[in-house]
């Protein structure tokens, strides 16, 4: 009886010491995996890594012919796409050596297609490798046994235990991890890579994990852990930045397309699902993040110009661009054959691309669980004049190009700043950029800051002065010349129905200060103007301010003008012309424009994109032919004494696409 208590308790006290050991290795195996997808995920935010590239990439492994085994990664590692295995780089990690629950270190074998250097991506040589969420990895693992545990792994990491049979570790170098670098003495397994005959490019290698059986037999005790590609993009896609990416890489071809002439538009071609072609207009980026984001994401992008008009989320257009989401149902993206087919990318009505006539779905791509696979599909009215890129204008590069008029502006170009400050009379200022910019059949967008000088609490609180009156930018009409003055001090400086170019106008008041005449609400508001009218009638449902109207919203009580101290605004406009109906939600080669204000909007600077979040007032109007091209400033009209006020202007950038 003793023999046999005996007996079961060393049995015992040998597997729990086994499990101990396997949880030594996993933990280490479970730490290695967190901080190569944190890498992986983060990839771009490195200072190290220029231009723009995208996520994804992981790290060469420790080891080079020079014997480097301090885990600092050695780049570059092999050829293109081409699997390597060596030490695991705890170093470049920011880790301490990861050992197992040998004492050994941790190797690693990262597939060709994720490495960084040379990092996967179209070449001559493989014009179809893209660093993309359908990217295969080119690592498999099975068991001992035969049997298969993963396949298309990007990343496996593994404890390679105690030596046996033959494996020699004799220590090479005097660093905490002093591998010998012959995967030989440190791993098992029957692939060539065990043996350091590194594969084909693009072709895969099959590493072996231990069973109980191998452990007991003395063949085989690795330990392995894996990354496949969906982990590390479950990772990025959840990156605001990486949303962004697709929805600029989006806009940039959109906004480049719209101002071609419809004649100019590419026709799909059978090649990578119509994309192709797109390349032949000048809608790619040159350098830069966008490049990086269109030649590793354009398998998912789709374009097609089917002949005639076709109806894009119930928009007329000419084309149709659309972003295949992730993989949903059966839809398999593995093989060069498989990324041809449109069936493995687009859904329900989206599946009569490329000569469909009806497509629907995402306006711009969304990462919530209850959009995933889901299509972005956008309208391509080639409604422009062939005029390419647009016309842009800055501060930073034409301040001294603009011309003051009226009273009481400043302006310094040094600071590269405007200044409307209170002056005698009725007078009020401006700030006009002399040279008219082209509007028909494109997209304007302006930004800018702005800090009130004066500190209010008389809406805050209905006591003290109430300072006045605001400032406004002007859209004038392009065919009259350049304005030389400036409008009254009461009207903000923007100049009325009686002048000749304030009769057919657009301008965005942003007025701190009540004026019952023009039915102005008791708070500060924003509103967009038209044709010199400065009033807002109260049974109006585009200018009423109330509230509640599209064109006019009144902000809380003590916005722009805060006490003690003013703070630093911003705002966005965006015009949007071609639109066919009054309420502007048919796009196309109408004569309604689309015009949305936001105000102290949260990274909007960007002029080059569409800018997506709710606007804070938008309105829909009838373009006048007039405006087709249009002049610009800003305007300000500030009173003297007691409720005097001024504005401060910078940082503006302004283009039309």
């Amino acid at each position: 009886m003793f023999v046999v208590v005996a007996g079961y308790l060393l049995v015992k006290a040998f597997n729990d010491s086994g499990a101990a050991r396997d949880k030594i290795s996993d933990d280490a195996l479970v730490k290695a995996k967190e901080a190569l997808i944190g890498f992986a995920a983060t990839y771009r935010d490195s200072p190290l890594h220029a231009g723009g590239p995208v996520f994804g990439y992981m790290l060469c492994p420790t080891g080079s012919p020079a014997g480097n085994t301090n885990g600092t990664a050695v780049a570059p590692c092999g050829a293109a796409n081409v699997t390597q295995v060596g030490p695991l780089p705890w170093n470049t990690l920011g880790m301490p050596p990861l050992r197992d629950s040998s004492g050994e270190c941790l190797w690693y074998a990262v597939s060709g297609t994720f490495k960084d250097s040379p990092s996967t991506g179209p070449t001559v040589s493989f014009p179809d490798s893209r660093m993309n969420w359908d990217t295969v990895g080119q690592l498999n693992v099975n068991d001992a046994a035969g049997n298969v545990l993963v396949t298309g792994a990007a990343v496996a990491i593994i404890a390679p235990r105690a030596p046996i049979g033959a494996q020699i570790r004799t220590p090479s170098g005097t660093t905490e991890c002093r591998n010998n670098l012959s995967t030989a003495n440190y791993l098992e397994g029957t692939d060539p890579i065990y043996a350091g005959v590194f594969p084909a490019a693009l072709a895969t290698s099959t590493l072996t994990m231990a069973t109980s059986a191998s452990i007991k037999l003395g063949t085989n005790n690795d330990r392995l852990i894996w990354i496949t590609p969906a982990e590390i993009f479950n990772r990025v896609k959840r990156r605001a930045d990486f949303v962004a990416d697709i929805n600029t890489m989006m806009n940039n071809l959109v906004t480049c397309m719209n101002g071609l002439a419809p004649s100019a538009l590419p026709v799909a071609s059978a090649g990578n699902k119509g994309m192709d072609n797109v390349g032949t207009v000048p809608c790619a980026p040159a350098a830069g993040t966008l490049k990086n984001m269109l030649d590793n994401w354009r398998d998912n992008l789709l374009y097609a110009r089917p002949g005639g008009s076709i109806t894009v989320n119930g928009a007329t257009c000419n084309a149709v661009l659309i972003f295949g989401g992730e993989r949903i149902g059966t839809q398999n993206r593995s093989t060069v054959a498989q990324k041809a087919l449109a069936t493995n990318y687009l859904e329900g009505v989206n599946l009569g691309f490329p000569t469909g006539t009806t497509y629907a779905g995402l306006a711009v791509y969304d990462n919530s669980q209850a959009n995933i696979g889901r299509d972005v599909v956008r309208c391509i009215t080639g409604n422009g004049a062939g005029g390419g890129p647009g016309t842009q204008v800055t501060f930073a590069t034409d301040f001294n190009s603009f011309t003051t008029a009226g009273t009481g502006v400043t302006a310094n170009s040094g600071t590269q700043s405007v200044t409307v400050a209170p002056s005698g009379g009725s007078n009020g200022g401006c700030f006009w950029y002399p040279t008219a910019l082209p509007l028909n059949g494109k997209t304007l967008r302006a930004y800018y800051t702005f800090t009130f000088t004066t500190a209010d609490t008389h809406a805050l609180t209905g006591t003290g002065p109430d300072h006045g009156n605001g400032f406004s930018i002007s859209f004038l009409r392009g065919d009259l010349g350049a304005p030389a003055n400036c409008g009254t001090q009461n009207d903000m400086g923007a100049l009325d129905a009686s002048d000749p170019l304030g009769n057919i106008s657009i301008f965005i008041e942003t007025d701190v200060h009540q004026d019952n005449s023009d039915n102005d609400p008791v708070e500060n508001h924003t509103a967009i103007m038209t044709d010199g009218n400065f009033n807002h009638p109260a049974g109006s449902m585009t200018t009423a301010c109330n509230g509640t109207a599209r064109g006019c919203r009144h902000m809380p009580a003590n916005k722009f003008e805060e006490s003690p101290i003013p703070l630093s605004h911003n705002q966005r406009v965006e015009i949007h012309t071609g639109y066919s109906d009054a309420a502007c939600t048919v796009s196309g080669s109408g004569s309604y424009a689309l015009i949305k204000t936001w105000v102290d909007c949260a990274a909007c600077n960007d002029t080059s994109v569409d800018f997506v979040p709710t606007p804070t007032v938008v309105r829909c109007i009838t373009l006048d032919p007039a405006l087709n091209s249009l002049y610009f400033g800003f305007t300000g009209g500030f009173r003297t004494g007691g409720p005097s006020q001024g504005v401060v202007i910078q940082n503006l950038d302004l283009r039309t696409q």
